[in-house]
């Protein structure tokens, strides 16, 4: 009977990308069971966050979800939280770092046959702390041209190679709000970029029921309002390509209900200081008497600059 084969993978996944997918499965064509270590250390997690263009941190829960997400119908790949708090960093503290590992190992009864890599240097390491073999994969790139380096220094230029999963987490939201022909730009741009545009729930909530009830809005209508537009953009986000487009943001709709009920609410407020967008423009903050070519050339370069 063939001996059961026990494989292991580790990295950051800062974020997972197309390169970090294949050599998962290529390795989990090669055994029989592949345990995944996701590193974490809040120093230096922060300070690759710094030194990136990423819009904003991936936190240690961010990229468990993805690589759960990716992997979740594979009952035979298990991914784990290596806390690598007070080791020192990559190359150095071997020792310490592996004892870590055996930790994890022991407390899960993992008994590896096998380390899989992408690092030729490490390849002595991983023999000499773990003593079992190790295999790699894809050293060069030939495969995957790509490196999470590479992503966090432009992931919208590497848009293509972020996992599917780890995706949404990056998209960009813009909100271009105005009257008029004005309104007709977020879906031009969302044409223009190939993504998403998230209907304004406000108009739309209003074309549907005031017509059939009533000629007024009232508090929990605007609620309804809210909520129907913080599902469209979930939504809108799921399937973007770097950005989503729309034509209303929660400040602007908790101005409006402020306006007509002279109080705030809560709910609205909330969401105003929980859901932020990147670009929001107001036609009302750009110069007068534009033609719409303008504002399409204006409000264009905004966005562009998004993606830089």
């Amino acid at each position: 009977m063939a001996k059961h084969k026990v494989g292991l993978i580790f990295g950051k996944f800062y974020p997972l990308h197309c390169g970090h997918i294949y050599l998962i499965e290529k390795a989990i064509s090669q055994v029989d069971e592949l345990h995944i270590f996701l590193g974490c250390e809040a120093s230096r997690d922060k300070q690759l966050f710094d030194k990136s263009h990423l819009p904003k941190q991936p936190q240690i829960s961010d990229r468990f979800s993805w690589l759960k997400e990716t992997f979740k119908d594979r009952h035979n790949i298990h991914i784990h939280v290596l806390d690598e708090a007070g080791i020192e960093f990559y190359p150095n503290g071997w020792q310490d770092w592996s004892d870590r590992v055996k930790q994890l190992l022991t407390e899960h009864k993992i008994i590896p046959n096998v380390v899989f890599t992408s690092e030729p240097q490490d390849v002595k390491n991983h023999e000499h702390y773990f003593g079992c073999s190790v295999t790699i994969v894809d050293a060069d790139r030939h495969f995957m041209n790509i490196s999470a380096t590479q992503i966090r220094e432009n992931p919208y230029k590497n848009w293509s190679f972020i996992a599917q999963a780890a995706k949404p987490f990056f998209v960009k939201k813009v909100a271009i709000i105005g009257q008029g022909r004005f309104c007709e730009l977020p879906i031009q741009l969302a044409n223009i970029y190939n993504t998403q545009y998230v209907p304004n729930g406000y108009i739309n909530y209003i074309e549907r029921e005031i017509s059939t009830r009533h000629n007024y809005l009232s508090e929990c209508d605007y609620i309804k309002i809210a909520m129907l537009h913080v599902e469209r953009l979930t939504k809108a986000v799921e399937t973007a390509n770097k950005l989503i487009f729309t034509s209303i943001d929660f400040e602007t709709l908790a101005q409006y209900y402020r306006q007509i009920f002279e109080k705030e609410n809560d709910v609205l407020q909330a969401l105003k200081n929980s859901y932020q967008f990147d670009l929001v423009i107001h036609e009302k903050d750009l110069k007068s008497q534009r033609s719409q070519l303008e504002y399409f050339e204006t409000v264009s370069k905004k966005v562009e600059a998004l993606l830089i």
